[in-house]
């Protein structure tokens, strides 16, 4: 993720610290980051292309941390890194949850974002070592994502500093999950 990507993420979630998702411009994103809009046309030129930032950001970052991901079984290692994940989103609480009722109040536009989450889902089982080739990992991908998001619906009603409801929340689904791969032989 190039620099200029970068603040351009990091921009969009400041306004949202203050705005609504609705009220924000794309014009006036980058003109608080002094960033050409023309460097970044057909990367980034409407709302849903600042979401698809936002969430890319999001992967660079939890990209950047992998490192500290001990290895482990497949199930203790994909908890860390969407924990780690959380921990990212937490940082920029305020924002995300306003993305979150945007979304609430317009479901069909969470279906634009759909392909960057999947795209999140693969990174997230790539660095937890999880196969996803072929029909099985098609299945997997989806499945985390299905996981992820149930978390996430736990995860924005969580105020706790140690997240405790996510983490159990997370450690259930996963469990849940395994069993049925292990009934399904996946």
């Amino acid at each position: 993720m190039n620099q200029q990507l970068i603040k351009l993420a990091e921009t969009t979630l400041l306004i949202l610290e203050k705005r609504s998702l609705h009220s924000i411009k794309i014009d006036e994103v980058y003109n608080k980051t002094n960033i050409n809009k023309k460097n970044l046309q057909n990367k980034v030129n409407n709302k849903r292309d600042l979401l698809r930032n936002i969430n890319n950001y999001f992967d660079f970052k939890l990209g950047n941390i992998a490192d500290l991901i001990d290895k482990s079984t497949r199930k203790d290692m994909i908890f860390e890194i969407i924990m780690m994940r959380f921990d990212i989103l937490q940082i920029h609480r305020k924002p995300i949850i306003k993305i979150f009722e945007f979304f609430k109040k317009k479901p069909q536009e969470l279906v634009f974002l759909l392909p960057s989450l999947i795209e999140s889902m693969i990174l997230m089982a790539g660095l937890a070592k999880i196969p996803i080739v072929g029909i099985k990992g098609n299945l997997k991908v989806k499945g985390l994502l299905v996981i992820y998001f149930s978390s996430f619906l736990v995860w924005a009603k969580d105020n706790s500093e140690s997240l405790e409801k996510t983490m159990t929340s997370l450690d259930n689904h996963l469990d849940r999950a395994g069993k049925l791969l292990s009934i399904i032989k996946i």
